[in-house]
């Protein structure tokens, strides 16, 4: 199974991975959900294995 690293934007403008989760939509979203709740204001996304942007928030 791929894993997606999820990752949220800093004031900078740099993204840092938080995170690194299974690819499956459930886990994916939760993650995300929860990097954003830890991190009011920030952008958050799901990268694959491949850097390829598999979801934003």
């Amino acid at each position: 199974m791929d894993q997606v690293q999820i990752q949220r934007q800093r004031n900078s403008g740099e993204w840092v991975t938080v995170m690194v989760v299974q690819n499956l939509a459930p886990n994916i979203t939760n993650a995300m959900k929860a990097t954003a709740r830890s991190n009011p204001g920030s952008r958050v996304r799901a990268i694959d294995g491949n850097g390829r942007v598999v979801d934003i928030l």
